[in-house]
């Protein structure tokens, strides 16, 4: 089991770094959605990119005829007992990337799906969500708590930062128990922000979780950029076909049986993060956490038929409550 050296080098590199680490995500993540920007307005992306047996589309890998999400897992922790009840972890991978995979055939249609219930996200949007599932490095974990001892422990943290330099993907957090506080999710995804220099995005079942979506089971997707790469590539045909990355490797990454868990508490800038981003994305009111395009308008149809029935609107996931 490796022990993290919890001293105050550790505290020292958290309490000096994290305003360094939200300056440098702000301005990482602006180039990021002037990217989108780029994609969705400016030079907009057309349908058709990919077709319906596109790597991205179908999730399987053109080596093996297998679906890629399981081969691409880089990390689990081991499933608690009392939990044997819950789907299990290829389930979990499968029902998330076919979820992704989903959105990435609404823009391989020609003649496009017009927007609106049959395709709510532009298609520059729609081939994001195919770089996310097909190419990222994946890891499960039970909870939110159990993922934060683990990011929390220096030495696994410094492990999850190499495999994105190396690699250059992106990373995505799966956790097996889908009965969770919103306010919990967005304290770990403030934590995740304040740990990492990257965005992260908080998707799930239980509402839209700050600037999260919809997803069959919690997912944390740290926003790496790696996505801007394989986008782009996608637009010329000389380089279109790069986007479908190989397989990670087995045995090249978190090769530590065990990895001493860390803490189990948030932290001042990790909750004050997450208080902020929920309070600045319920200004938007109707638009919720919906950046790139306008909520009232891509579900037009859902919230004239929640009126009729007297059903409230709820664009965003309360965090007053702590369940």
């Amino acid at each position: 089991m490796n022990s993290p050296r919890r001293n105050w080098r550790d505290d020292l590199h958290y309490w000096l770094g994290w305003p360094l680490r939200w300056l440098y995500q702000m301005a990482h993540n602006g180039h990021g959605i002037v990217r989108v920007l780029d994609m969705t307005q400016f030079r907009r992306m057309p349908a058709g990119l990919v077709t319906m047996d596109h790597p991205w589309v179908t999730g399987l890998n053109p080596v093996t005829g297998q679906p890629i999400w399981y081969d691409n897992v880089i990390f689990r922790t081991a499933r608690r007992s009392s939990r044997k009840h819950l789907p299990s972890d290829d389930t979990i991978v499968a029902k998330t990337g076919q979820f992704l995979a989903d959105r990435v055939a609404q823009s391989a249609m020609v003649p496009e799906l017009p927007l609106g219930p049959q395709r709510r996200m532009p298609h520059g949007i729609n081939y994001i969500h195919g770089s996310s599932h097909y190419n990222s490095g994946i890891l499960i974990f039970n909870d939110f708590t159990e993922a934060l001892q683990h990011v929390t422990n220096p030495e696994f943290r410094r492990e999850l930062i190499r495999f994105v330099k190396r690699e250059r993907r992106e990373v995505l957090f799966l956790f097996r128990e889908r009965a969770y506080s919103p306010r919990e999710y967005a304290y770990f995804a403030g934590a995740m922000r304040t740990l990492f220099p990257w965005f992260c995005n908080s998707n799930g079942p239980r509402g839209r979780v700050l600037w999260g979506n919809a997803a069959p089971f919690p997912a944390a997707n740290l926003i790496t950029g790696a996505w801007i790469r394989d986008v782009y590539a996608l637009k010329h045909p000389q380089t279109a076909a790069s986007v479908v990355r190989p397989a990670i490797a087995p045995g090249q990454y978190f090769q530590a049986m065990e990895y001493a868990p860390g803490r189990s508490h948030y932290r001042f800038p990790e909750k004050w993060l997450a208080w902020a981003t929920y309070l600045r994305v319920r200004m938007r009111g109707a638009k919720g956490g919906m950046f790139f395009v306008d909520r009232r308008q891509v579900y037009a149809e859902q919230l004239a038929r929640k009126r009729e029935l007297g059903l409230p609107d709820e664009p965003l996931a309360r965090i007053e409550s702590a369940t």
